[in-house]
Parts: C-alpha cells; sequence; structure tokens
C-alpha cells in the first residue's frame, strides 16, 4: 500500500551531490508555479531550507586551499608520478578561470613550474606545460609573470623532449607570446623564430609542424614587422620544401598553404616565391589538380589558386 504515512508533506527529494543534480532540484521545488503570472512569496519550509543548505555546503570547495594542498604535493619531494599529475590536473582545471589563475600566482603558485618542467617523470613535464598554456591563455598578468620567470627559454629547450612534452610546451609557448607583443619580444630576442622555422623541417613531427605553420600564420597577420623578419629568414623556401601535394584533404598541406598565404604581403616575398628552385607553381598546380572536384580539398584548392593569381600572374 502506498498511504502517506499520516503526514502531506511531499517525499524530500535525495540530496544533490553537483550542481546539475542542484538545479534539477530547484527545477522540481518550482515546477508547480505557472511562470505566466507575477510569482507569489512564500516561506521557504525550514526542513527544505536545511536541505538546501546542506546541499550548497556539500559543493564548496576552498579553492585556495585546494591549490595549497596541490603545491604541497608537488614540492614535496616524495609524491609518486601519480599524484603529482593528480595534483597538476587539479591546478589546471581550477586556474581556466583567470580570476584563479591570477590568485594562484599570488599565493606563491608559480613556486611548482620550474620543479615540475625538470621532473625526471615525462608526464609530469607534459602536464606542467598543460598548465602553463591555461595560465597564459588570453591572460596579461600571467603572461607577463611568466615572462619575469624565465619560462620561455625553458619551455623552448623542451621542445625537442619526448613528442607529447614537445608538443604541449610549443602550446605554452603559442598561449604566451600570441597577441601579447611583450611576450612576442622575448621570444623573437631569444630565436624564437629561427626555433619553430627549424621545427618545420622535421618531418616526422607532425603536430609540431601544424603548430609551426598555425602559428607562422599568426604572426604574420597579426604583426607586419615580424612577417618580414620571417621573409628575411628564408622562411618561404623553408615552407615551400615542405609542401607536399596530397590527393585527398590534409591538415598539414593545408597550413602549409595559409602560412604561404599570410607572408606574401611584400615585394621581396613574392620575389622569393618566383624562385625557380623551390619549384611552387608546380607544386601549387598539382595541389589543384589532385583535389578537383573533392569538396575536402577545397580550402586547399582556394589557397592555391589564390597564391598562383597572387604569385605567377
Amino acid at each position: 500500500m502506498s498511504g502517506n504515512n499520516g503526514s502531506d508533506r511531499p517525499e524530500q527529494p535525495r540530496q544533490p551531490h553537483n550542481l546539475q543534480g542542484l538545479l534539477k532540484f530547484a527545477m522540481e521545488a518550482t515546477k508547480n508555479e505557472d511562470p505566466t503570472v507575477p510569482s507569489e512569496f512564500h516561506q521557504m519550509d525550514p526542513e527544505r531550507r536545511r536541505f538546501l543548505e546542506e546541499a550548497l555546503k556539500s559543493m564548496t570547495v576552498d579553492v585556495v586551499e585546494e591549490l595549497n594542498k596541490a603545491m604541497k604535493t608537488l614540492i614535496g619531494g616524495n609524491a609518486s608520478e601519480d599524484d603529482q599529475v593528480h595534483a597538476l590536473e587539479v591546478v589546471t582545471n581550477f586556474v581556466a578561470d583567470i580570476d584563479t589563475a591570477n590568485d594562484f600566482f599570488k599565493i606563491g603558485g608559480f613556486c611548482i613550474i620550474f620543479p615540475c618542467l625538470n621532473s625526471s617523470y615525462s608526464v609530469v613535464r607534459s602536464e606542467t606545460a598543460l598548465l602553463i598554456g591555461e595560465l597564459a591563455q588570453n591572460n596579461p598578468f600571467c603572461q607577463q609573470h611568466l615572462l619575469d620567470h624565465q619560462v620561455l627559454p625553458k619551455l623552448i629547450e623542451l621542445l625537442s623532449d619526448e613528442p607529447e612534452v614537445a608538443v604541449n610546451s610549443f602550446h605554452a609557448i603559442s598561449c604566451i607570446v600570441r597577441s601579447y607583443e611583450p611576450g612576442l619580444a622575448s621570444f623573437i630576442e631569444i630565436g624564437g623564430l629561427e626555433c619553430i622555422l627549424g621545427l618545420i623541417q622535421c618531418q616526422d613531427q607532425e603536430k609540431l609542424i601544424i603548430k609551426s605553420m598555425f602559428l607562422i600564420s599568426s604572426f604574420s597577420k597579426d604583426f607586419p614587422p615580424v612577417r618580414d623578419e620571417l621573409v628575411k629568414l628564408d622562411a618561404i623556401k623553408r615552407i615551400a620544401d615542405t609542401l607536399e601535394p596530397k590527393s585527398e584533404y590534409d591538415t598539414r598541406l593545408e597550413q602549409i598553404l595559409s602560412a604561404l598565404d599570410a607572408l606574401i604581403e611584400t615585394n621581396e616575398a613574392i620575389e622569393r616565391c618566383r624562385n625557380n628552385k623551390i619549384n611552387l607553381k608546380e607544386k601549387l598546380e598539382r595541389v589543384i589538380s589532385l583535389g578537383e572536384g573533392k569538396e575536402d580539398c577545397r580550402e586547399q584548392i582556394e589557397y592555391s589558386k589564390r597564391l598562383i593569381a597572387k604569385l605567377f600572374k
């Protein structure tokens, strides 16, 4: 039988354990209200109030306390590899919020960066690079303090590390220097442009080549003086040497074409592209012929046609 046990009080829903559950609880609590008429205020039932207060309390996290716990794990010197990775993941998740990222610096959090970048565990080095990227992303405050901590030279050094470490280090570099002129200036000063031009010649580093091409395109579009410096560093020949026409869509090929398109804004760049030794026209024509009629190759073909029109007509 399903009696009400002598009470008219509706059964209390189970306590939510996350924000989604809390939202569901709130919706259940108000589902009988008519949204088309003004709501009337009613005193909350004391039991329901206690229940809601406990639910909110259980989901309240002291972020600074959690960050400090993670920091102690990372600088304690005796944590396991798994514990260090978990601590880094905790910090990275919290600092996705820019205010928390800034607070992390203010409580001394940057003290973990170099010990973790120098860790004997490659996964710790990799996760630390991801953390740096999260701290720096669109955040001039942290970008500047990362520069002050001389993080860029170490990240450049890690580009020759294991593939995952190298890729995440490149991501961190990109987050520090893109659309942030002091970061870009520091990067150029320590040979960053030469570094990325060297990376695109590492044929077995697919992800690094793609990321390098994207960064070259970004620099060239946002900072004309940097574009001109790249041209002087023979970027066009180095990029053209890596161009391999494909009969199907290829991310690497598209990024190469995009980088070339961004670079050819001056007479010097155009003349370098016309150098017969790099066979650029023939390669572009081959890209068009191999991709003709294939929807996936449409952007590759458009880039190639635009380059031919700008350079050879």
